[in-house]
């Protein structure tokens, strides 16, 4: 692992560093909008009330794995982040079943689920996980040939 020469921090250090960060980012951004005529469009983070404690975990478990990335500890780091990825990837399955169970309620069902839209916070999450998996792989990736 080639370490910057400022800093003393490998590549693979800092790309885990950022899919760390870019986890913690994706708990304050909306998951889910749901767009009322009266009350307007309403957003659900996994800091919103109910999901907070999902989102403190998440937090918690990023703030891990940057303390794991600063002590050197790559592969321990990569272990956690493929937890984070299947969590993720778990709770992605099941909103998207939610919503298609509702759309096949009915009638009214699907008119109520028309409001309903996705987030991108999935893609800041999943990005995020994924970039925090990959990072003992970043340096291979970069070689000069």
């Amino acid at each position: 692992m080639e370490n910057c020469s400022i800093c003393g921090i490998s590549k693979p250090q800092i790309a885990g560093m950022i899919g760390a960060i870019l986890l913690i980012i994706g708990c304050f951004v909306p998951l889910f909008s749901v767009t009322l005529p009266i009350l307007g469009t309403r957003s659900v983070t996994f800091m919103t009330a109910g999901f907070n404690i999902y989102g403190g975990a998440l937090i918690l478990t990023a703030l891990v794995i940057i303390g794991l990335f600063f002590a050197k500890m790559v592969k321990e780091a990569q272990g956690a982040g493929i937890a984070v990825f299947l969590t993720i990837l778990v709770f992605f399955v099941d909103a998207v079943g939610g919503y298609n169970g509702i759309k096949d309620m009915g009638a009214i069902a699907s008119f109520a689920a028309g409001f309903f839209s996705f987030g991108y916070a999935w893609i800041v999450l999943l990005a995020g996980a994924i970039l925090v998996v990959a990072a003992p792989y970043v340096d291979r990736l970069f070689m000069a040939k």
